[in-house]
């Protein structure tokens, strides 16, 4: 995410601190100024803003959800505890689904920042964000044969290296076709890299949007189920959730209305947030031939609660192996491996039929 936010950034000429890596120091920050309570990914996210303020940042843009989810609420909430702690600062709150009332909301702040943009940032600005957009599609199609190539290699560790050099190199171009230069050549790197000859297992890991897209946040699980020799495909990516949230394509809005109705039965609403989205990935992994499920999704999270009892019905239904990881604390890293061993030999036992 922060490559296409820099992209544009750079693009347009407008000056940004760039964010330090999500680390354990940046989730202590959050668990220390919020009740223990609250979601992880506020957690995260006011320990990011604390850090980019300590390194001179002096506005705040932050990306916002619709109901039920709470994180439509956390930038008021986010606003008065960076407040408190004696930070000044100027905020502007993106939609998460763009309409008149999101308009409105945001109107004022949006107007104080406009002062501070020049002509030439308006002009640049279209360019810079199919700049943007394309780095950020090349990303996403390096970590998609990554997670592919990764199960099926002899030296997992390679793929790994290859695709840290190859998202530094998408970064770092100057423009749409450097970008697309350098893409490619990742993309066939990863592509060379020698093969074990084992048939990996395949999975689709479903939950919470930040959880699934952040390594960081979800104890890195895709690389970790990639080293045990099974292909994890993420339900979202971010520039699904761009496209979701603007609602301009009409492939996506069709899409959209499909995994609702095949989550009907056993949702008959939308709750909210990816709830249905995950419980319909999951059904349509089942009916696709998949191994597993993985659920991973932060403690408290009130759509994904729901979609977790939900799910929990589809894998009796079904006799499916869809495993929860619900995340918080950080001492669940010194578990994971020992769930995740044991969840790929149920499912490789499963495939060979000694397990039902």
């Amino acid at each position: 995410m922060y490559i296409f936010c820099k992209a544009i950034a750079e693009t347009a000429g407008i000056p940004y601190v760039l964010p330090r890596p999500t680390s354990i120091h940046t989730r202590e920050i959050g668990e220390y100024s919020t009740n223990e309570s609250t979601c992880l990914p506020l957690k995260i996210i006011l320990g990011n803003f604390v850090e980019a303020l300590e390194d001179g940042a002096d506005t705040i843009v932050m990306v916002g959800s619709g109901p039920p989810c709470r994180l439509g609420m956390y930038d008021r909430i986010i606003k008065i505890v960076l407040r408190d702690m004696g930070y000044d600062f100027r905020w502007l709150t993106i939609p998460g689904i763009f309409n008149l009332q999101a308009f409105l909301q945001n109107h004022e702040e949006a107007r104080v920042l406009r002062k501070e943009l020049s002509p030439s940032n308006y002009a640049r600005f279209p360019v810079a964000i199919i700049t943007g957009w394309k780095k950020m599609l090349w990303c996403e199609h390096l970590e998609k044969v990554a997670a592919i190539m990764r199960a099926t290699a002899f030296n997992p560790d390679e793929v790994d290296s290859i695709l840290a050099k190859g998202l530094n190199a998408i970064d770092t171009a100057g423009g749409i076709r450097s970008c697309a230069s350098a893409g490619s050549k990742a993309v066939e790197a990863i592509r060379s890299v020698k093969k074990s000859g084992k048939a990996p297992l395949k999975v689709v890991m479903v939950g919470e949007v930040y959880t699934v897209m952040e390594p960081c946040i979800n104890m890195d699980v895709e690389r970790r189920l990639g080293h045990l020799g099974v292909i994890v495909e993420r339900s979202s990516y971010f520039s699904m959730n761009i496209l979701r949230g603007a609602r301009v394509s009409r492939k996506v809005l069709r899409e959209r209305k499909r995994l609702l109705e095949l989550a009907k039965g056993y949702l008959q609403y939308d709750v909210g947030a990816e709830c249905n989205f995950s419980v319909a990935e999951a059904v349509q992994a089942i009916k696709r031939g998949y191994d597993g499920v993985v659920h991973v999704y932060p403690f408290s999270c009130m759509p994904e609660t729901n979609a977790a009892a939900a799910l929990s019905a589809v894998g009796s239904d079904f006799n499916f192996p869809i495993l929860p990881l619900v995340i918080d604390r950080q001492d669940m890293e010194l578990r994971i491996d020992t769930m995740l061993e044991a969840y790929v030999d149920i499912m490789r036992w499963r495939r060979n039929g000694r397990f039902l």
